[in-house]
């Protein structure tokens, strides 16, 4: 949730109500976080680790042992030193670093994992430092692999847990540093890991769940500007509305295909370069006059699947991110950690909400739809560069002298590349786990893996998608002879941008920089 400051909006954290949108307003726009100033929800917080402290129960992760090693007592005088262990051993990520966007959303979702109804039984003074580090620029160092998403993401936000103690390294102001520069420098003092602390920093779904946010939040951008490519693609193929009616889409009984198709009806709309399916009957009509034999007509009636279907494929991925979004949200306002505590009734629990199995299904799902998009995209990119398919074009949409200059050639080659690595990348990865930890950890979900996965998925799908709308420009501007007056208004806005930093390929030019440059407006979702 949110409230207003005189400067902007501060995102509150009460364990309850994180939005995806909160999640990536703070983690790549750097909104400011407060707790929520509730005394009962304050002293909840308070109270859940008085609780625990009080209790005397042997709880895994403080007087016992962690993972494989719960069978073992750890002495009264060594559980404090127990906890700094604990994230030493955990302090072995490998791979690049984690874009500080993940990291920072990650820090959120553990910030609002551990507030929820007392029952992480954690200090607060290491709640206030996790949002100190948002709103003053530090950034713990995450590394791409370490994570099965069983105990949650262990090694990762083994990171967090070290830059509260004052140790790892962080990025501060654009720098890498070691954090206890950044802790001099900033005239904080390093806080201890008491009993549990520790294992309640890392125990959990956090890192995983902030990817699978920021993943879902692109994914929902890419769906809509695919469907603005289909469009202008529509468009220079001269296709028909038809497929698109209403009437047609109310037999099939799905919400999401019912919504697609609404959604192309707008966005062609106006349009003088799409056709009507009477008046194309109409010519067909004219043809077959008094015709005694078979008469090869010049009309096509029925447009290729990448048009008329289009509706019925948008419609499930409109559907799944729906579902995935709610997952995602159900999870960044759950309590994933173990143990847990139980005020109401006074108990400590050992669970298993620290793994990650909804999120490694939302993000396989959400592979699986992206891919489709890229299926989609591929399909128009080859009929648009193909002349025997593309309803006079010309071949590879060549804006002069077709077979002199190679025109898109060489774009549709390096789109299919990309879209190899998109089929790749669609397989889901939940069935690739493993066994691990002394057979601790029997039944891991692989959670954070395949959110990065999708990180990934989506980035070839934003490079695709720029290849095709620089394709779907120049077949448009081919089809209506330059003249952007004919396409629909929602076309016509979107060609606009991309002609404001593409021209029109007449002669061949090198074509990096034009495909770098669309490529870099989806990255910033101006298209």
């Amino acid at each position: 949730m949110t409230m207003e400051t005189q400067e902007m909006k501060t995102i509150v954290i009460d364990g309850e109500n994180l939005s995806i949108e909160d999640v990536v307003e703070v983690a790549r726009r750097e909104r400011p976080v407060a707790l929520w100033d509730n005394e009962k929800f304050l002293e909840n917080i308070s109270r859940g680790r008085g609780f625990y402290l009080k209790s005397g129960v042997y709880a895994y992760g403080d007087k016992m042992g962690v993972g494989a090693n719960v069978g073992k007592i750890i002495p009264e005088k060594k559980r404090i030193a127990f906890q700094k262990r604990l994230i030493d051993s955990l302090s072995c990520g490998v791979g690049e670093e984690l874009p500080e966007d993940i990291v920072r959303a990650a820090m959120l979702l553990r910030v609002n994992s551990l507030v929820k109804d007392g029952c992480s039984a954690i200090g607060l003074d290491k709640i206030e430092r996790i949002i100190y580090f948002l709103n003053n620029g530090i950034t713990p160092v995450m590394h791409k692999f370490g994570s099965v998403g069983a105990s949650g993401d262990l090694v990762p936000l083994s990171s967090v847990a070290a830059a509260i103690q004052g140790k790892g390294k962080v990025r501060y102001r654009g720098r890498l540093l070691k954090t206890a520069s950044v802790y001099k420098k900033l005239g904080i003092k390093p806080l201890t890991l008491f009993e549990k602390e520790g294992l309640s920093l890392v125990n959990g779904t956090s890192a995983m769940t902030a990817m699978a946010a920021l993943a879902v939040d692109d994914s929902e951008y890419y769906l809509t500007l695919a469907m603005k490519a289909e469009a202008m693609a529509a468009e220079a193929l001269g296709g028909m509305t038809d497929p698109f009616d209403a009437f047609v889409h109310t037999m099939k009984n799905h919400e999401g295909q019912k919504n697609a198709a609404y959604v192309l009806r707008i966005l062609l709309e106006g349009s003088t370069l799409t056709k009507n399916i009477e008046d194309l009957r109409a010519e067909v009509k004219a043809q077959a006059q008094g015709a005694s034999s078979v008469v090869e007509s010049t009309i096509e009636l029925q447009d290729p699947y990448c048009i008329r279907c289009s509706p019925q494929l948008f419609g499930p991925v409109f559907e799944i991110l729906e579902e995935v979004q709610q997952w995602i949200t159900n999870e960044i306002n759950s309590a994933n950690d173990n143990p847990i505590v139980n005020l109401s009734e006074q108990k400590v629990h050992h669970t298993g909400n620290f793994s990650g199995f909804y999120i490694v299904r939302a993000m396989d799902a959400l592979r699986l739809a992206m891919f489709d998009l890229g299926d989609l995209m591929n399909a128009l990119k080859e009929r648009l560069l193909n002349e025997k398919y593309n309803r006079g074009l010309g071949a590879s949409l060549a804006g002069e002298e077709p077979g002199f200059n190679s025109g898109f050639k060489g774009v549709g080659l390096c789109l299919s590349d990309i879209f190899g690595r998109i089929c790749f990348l669609a397989s889901p990865y939940s069935v690739h786990r493993r066994t691990t930890e002394s057979y601790n950890q029997d039944i891991v979900s692989f959670g954070f893996g395949s959110a990065e996965l999708a990180m990934e998925m989506n980035e070839r799908l934003r490079d695709l998608l720029a290849g095709v709308l620089m394709i779907a420009a120049q077949g448009v501007d081919i089809r209506s002879g330059k003249d952007p007056s004919k396409l629909a208004a929602a076309t016509r806005a979107v060609h606009a941008k991309i002609r404001s930093e593409v021209p029109f390929l007449g002669k061949d030019r090198p074509l990096d920089e034009d495909l770098g440059k669309i490529i870099s407006m989806v990255r910033n979702k101006i298209l």
